[in-house]
Protein backbone atom coordinates (compact mmCIF):
# COMPACT_ATOMS: atom_id res chain seq x y z
CA UNK A 1 0.00 0.00 0.00
CA UNK A 2 2.88 2.25 1.22
CA UNK A 3 4.39 1.88 -2.45
CA UNK A 4 1.49 2.45 -4.29
CA UNK A 5 0.44 5.44 -2.63
CA UNK A 6 4.44 6.63 -3.32
CA UNK A 7 3.65 5.78 -6.91
CA UNK A 8 0.89 7.83 -7.38
CA UNK A 9 2.29 11.12 -5.21
CA UNK A 10 5.29 10.37 -7.31
CA UNK A 11 3.28 11.29 -10.67
CA UNK A 12 2.65 14.92 -9.23
CA UNK A 13 6.04 15.85 -7.68
CA UNK A 14 8.41 14.62 -10.24
CA UNK A 15 9.70 17.74 -10.48
CA UNK A 16 10.48 18.01 -6.64
CA UNK A 17 13.87 19.49 -4.88
CA UNK A 18 14.63 21.67 -8.06
CA UNK A 19 14.80 24.55 -5.77
CA UNK A 20 18.91 23.67 -5.52
CA UNK A 21 19.83 22.48 -8.79
CA UNK A 22 17.73 26.17 -10.71
CA UNK A 23 19.70 28.02 -8.22
CA UNK A 24 23.10 26.30 -9.13
CA UNK A 25 22.06 26.25 -12.86
CA UNK A 26 20.91 30.24 -12.23
CA UNK A 27 24.24 31.65 -13.37
CA UNK A 28 24.47 29.76 -16.90
CA UNK A 29 20.14 29.88 -17.52
CA UNK A 30 20.47 33.67 -17.42
CA UNK A 31 24.12 34.22 -18.96
CA UNK A 32 23.12 34.89 -22.30
CA UNK A 33 21.02 37.83 -23.90
CA UNK A 34 18.47 34.91 -25.13
CA UNK A 35 15.34 34.58 -22.75
CA UNK A 36 15.66 30.43 -22.63
CA UNK A 37 11.75 29.74 -22.64
CA UNK A 38 11.92 25.72 -19.97
CA UNK A 39 8.69 24.01 -20.82
CA UNK A 40 7.67 20.53 -19.32
CA UNK A 41 9.17 19.01 -21.99
CA UNK A 42 12.65 20.70 -21.13
CA UNK A 43 15.29 18.57 -19.04
CA UNK A 44 14.44 19.14 -14.88
CA UNK A 45 16.64 20.88 -13.13
CA UNK A 46 18.24 18.34 -11.26
CA UNK A 47 19.13 16.29 -14.63
CA UNK A 48 21.02 19.05 -15.99
CA UNK A 49 22.74 19.86 -13.20
CA UNK A 50 23.85 16.41 -12.99
CA UNK A 51 25.28 16.57 -16.49
CA UNK A 52 27.07 19.39 -15.79
CA UNK A 53 28.85 18.15 -12.67
CA UNK A 54 29.66 14.75 -14.78
CA UNK A 55 30.90 17.10 -17.79
CA UNK A 56 32.85 19.26 -14.63
CA UNK A 57 34.27 16.55 -12.22
CA UNK A 58 34.79 13.47 -14.79
CA UNK A 59 36.30 16.02 -17.30
CA UNK A 60 34.25 14.36 -20.10
CA UNK A 61 35.11 15.28 -23.81
CA UNK A 62 33.05 13.68 -25.87
CA UNK A 63 29.19 14.60 -25.73
CA UNK A 64 26.64 13.04 -27.70
CA UNK A 65 22.75 14.38 -27.35
CA UNK A 66 20.22 12.38 -28.61
CA UNK A 67 17.25 15.75 -28.91
CA UNK A 68 18.58 19.38 -29.35
CA UNK A 69 17.36 21.72 -26.57
CA UNK A 70 17.78 24.41 -24.40
CA UNK A 71 19.90 22.12 -22.31
CA UNK A 72 22.24 22.21 -25.37
CA UNK A 73 22.40 25.85 -24.95
CA UNK A 74 23.43 25.46 -21.23
CA UNK A 75 25.85 22.93 -21.63
CA UNK A 76 27.32 24.61 -24.03
CA UNK A 77 27.99 27.99 -21.94
CA UNK A 78 29.15 26.02 -19.70
CA UNK A 79 31.82 24.48 -21.20
CA UNK A 80 32.61 28.13 -22.76
CA UNK A 81 32.52 29.23 -19.18
CA UNK A 82 34.75 26.83 -17.67
CA UNK A 83 37.16 26.33 -20.11
CA UNK A 84 36.44 22.73 -20.70
CA UNK A 85 37.67 20.86 -23.61
CA UNK A 86 33.96 19.34 -24.08
CA UNK A 87 32.41 19.13 -27.70
CA UNK A 88 28.91 18.55 -27.94
CA UNK A 89 27.50 16.49 -30.66
CA UNK A 90 23.56 17.02 -31.15
CA UNK A 91 21.13 15.15 -32.80
CA UNK A 92 17.70 16.49 -33.40
CA UNK A 93 15.14 15.20 -36.06
CA UNK A 94 12.79 18.29 -36.08
CA UNK A 95 14.58 21.02 -39.06
CA UNK A 96 12.25 23.98 -37.15
CA UNK A 97 13.39 23.10 -33.72
CA UNK A 98 17.13 22.42 -34.84
CA UNK A 99 17.44 25.73 -37.16
CA UNK A 100 15.92 27.66 -33.65
CA UNK A 101 18.70 25.81 -31.40
CA UNK A 102 21.54 26.70 -34.18
CA UNK A 103 20.06 30.75 -33.78
CA UNK A 104 20.79 31.08 -30.30
CA UNK A 105 24.27 28.83 -30.77
CA UNK A 106 25.22 31.44 -33.60
CA UNK A 107 23.86 34.56 -31.46
CA UNK A 108 26.14 33.97 -28.05
CA UNK A 109 29.14 32.56 -30.16
CA UNK A 110 28.96 29.02 -29.06
CA UNK A 111 29.43 27.43 -32.61
CA UNK A 112 32.91 26.06 -31.14
CA UNK A 113 31.64 23.99 -28.77
CA UNK A 114 28.73 22.75 -30.76
CA UNK A 115 27.80 20.28 -34.38
CA UNK A 116 23.79 20.35 -34.72
CA UNK A 117 22.98 17.47 -36.74
CA UNK A 118 19.86 17.54 -38.69
CA UNK A 119 18.46 13.62 -38.99
CA UNK A 120 14.47 13.34 -39.92
CA UNK A 121 13.67 9.90 -38.48
CA UNK A 122 12.31 6.78 -40.58
CA UNK A 123 10.25 4.04 -39.56
CA UNK A 124 12.46 1.04 -38.11
CA UNK A 125 13.34 -1.82 -40.23
CA UNK A 126 14.11 -3.75 -37.26
CA UNK A 127 11.57 -2.27 -34.46
CA UNK A 128 8.14 -2.11 -34.11
CA UNK A 129 6.68 0.98 -33.42
CA UNK A 130 9.60 3.04 -33.73
CA UNK A 131 10.89 5.40 -36.15
CA UNK A 132 14.62 5.99 -35.65
CA UNK A 133 17.50 8.62 -37.00
CA UNK A 134 19.29 7.53 -40.24
CA UNK A 135 22.58 5.99 -38.09
CA UNK A 136 24.17 5.40 -41.18
CA UNK A 137 23.84 9.61 -42.47
CA UNK A 138 24.96 10.02 -38.95
CA UNK A 139 28.19 7.78 -39.07
CA UNK A 140 28.86 9.43 -42.34
CA UNK A 141 29.81 12.85 -41.51
CA UNK A 142 31.29 11.85 -37.95
CA UNK A 143 35.05 10.33 -37.29
CA UNK A 144 34.49 6.53 -37.46
CA UNK A 145 37.26 6.61 -34.22
CA UNK A 146 35.02 8.88 -32.11
CA UNK A 147 34.12 7.43 -28.63
CA UNK A 148 31.54 9.83 -26.27
CA UNK A 149 32.34 9.71 -22.94
CA UNK A 150 28.62 11.37 -21.83
CA UNK A 151 25.58 10.64 -23.59
CA UNK A 152 21.92 11.99 -23.38
CA UNK A 153 19.26 9.93 -24.76
CA UNK A 154 16.04 12.84 -24.62
CA UNK A 155 15.22 12.25 -28.64
CA UNK A 156 13.81 10.98 -31.30
CA UNK A 157 10.25 11.72 -30.16
CA UNK A 158 8.74 8.54 -28.44
CA UNK A 159 5.43 9.87 -26.78
CA UNK A 160 2.93 8.87 -29.26
CA UNK A 161 1.92 4.87 -29.02
CA UNK A 162 3.27 4.48 -32.96
CA UNK A 163 6.50 5.63 -31.93
CA UNK A 164 7.37 4.17 -27.85
CA UNK A 165 9.92 2.10 -29.13
CA UNK A 166 11.77 4.82 -30.70
CA UNK A 167 14.81 5.64 -28.33
CA UNK A 168 15.29 1.47 -28.01
CA UNK A 169 16.74 2.25 -31.59
CA UNK A 170 19.31 4.50 -30.10
CA UNK A 171 21.08 1.16 -28.70
CA UNK A 172 23.36 -0.19 -31.08
CA UNK A 173 24.72 3.22 -31.72
CA UNK A 174 25.19 3.88 -28.65
CA UNK A 175 26.87 0.42 -27.69
CA UNK A 176 29.28 1.01 -30.90
CA UNK A 177 30.42 4.26 -29.64
CA UNK A 178 30.85 4.65 -26.19
CA UNK A 179 33.94 5.39 -24.70
CA UNK A 180 35.02 2.84 -21.90
CA UNK A 181 34.77 5.11 -19.27
CA UNK A 182 31.03 7.03 -19.72
CA UNK A 183 28.04 8.19 -18.52
CA UNK A 184 24.50 7.79 -20.22
CA UNK A 185 21.58 9.49 -19.57
CA UNK A 186 18.28 8.35 -20.20
CA UNK A 187 15.11 10.90 -19.74
CA UNK A 188 11.58 9.62 -19.76
CA UNK A 189 12.93 6.53 -18.09
CA UNK A 190 9.70 5.37 -16.80
CA UNK A 191 7.91 5.09 -20.40
CA UNK A 192 7.66 1.58 -21.78
CA UNK A 193 10.26 2.07 -24.65
CA UNK A 194 12.71 4.10 -22.53
CA UNK A 195 12.79 1.21 -19.99
CA UNK A 196 13.28 -1.39 -22.67
CA UNK A 197 16.19 1.13 -23.38
CA UNK A 198 17.73 1.23 -19.99
CA UNK A 199 17.76 -2.70 -19.61
CA UNK A 200 19.35 -3.43 -22.81
CA UNK A 201 22.22 -0.74 -21.81
CA UNK A 202 22.52 -1.88 -18.09
CA UNK A 203 22.40 -5.62 -19.16
CA UNK A 204 25.46 -4.62 -21.81
CA UNK A 205 27.23 -2.11 -19.67
CA UNK A 206 26.46 -4.73 -16.57
CA UNK A 207 25.85 -1.79 -14.33
CA UNK A 208 22.75 -1.61 -12.50
CA UNK A 209 20.69 1.96 -13.47
CA UNK A 210 20.52 5.07 -11.00
CA UNK A 211 17.02 6.71 -11.19
CA UNK A 212 17.83 10.42 -9.89
CA UNK A 213 13.64 10.61 -10.13
CA UNK A 214 11.54 7.95 -11.22
CA UNK A 215 11.60 9.78 -14.99
CA UNK A 216 15.43 9.91 -15.33
CA UNK A 217 17.82 7.16 -15.44
CA UNK A 218 21.59 7.42 -14.95
CA UNK A 219 24.14 4.33 -16.17
CA UNK A 220 27.55 4.66 -15.28
CA UNK A 221 30.36 3.30 -17.76
CA UNK A 222 33.66 2.54 -15.50
CA UNK A 223 35.26 4.89 -12.91
CA UNK A 224 33.72 8.32 -11.90
CA UNK A 225 34.02 10.91 -9.42
CA UNK A 226 30.07 11.31 -7.83
CA UNK A 227 28.21 14.07 -9.92
CA UNK A 228 24.81 13.19 -8.66
CA UNK A 229 22.92 15.95 -6.87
Amino acid sequence: MNFLIYKALGKFFNFRNEEIPSFLLHELVHQGENYLPFTTSSLKFRALACICNDLVVNQRKKYLEFGAGLSTVIVARLIQKNGLKAHIYSVEEDKGWIDYIQHIIDKEGLTPYVTLFHLPTKPSTSLSQAYTYDFETLRSQLDPSLQFDIILVDGPAAWEKHKLNSRLGNAPFIEASIASEATVFIDNANRAGEKKLVTRLSQDFQVKPIYIDPTFAVLVKGKQYNFIL
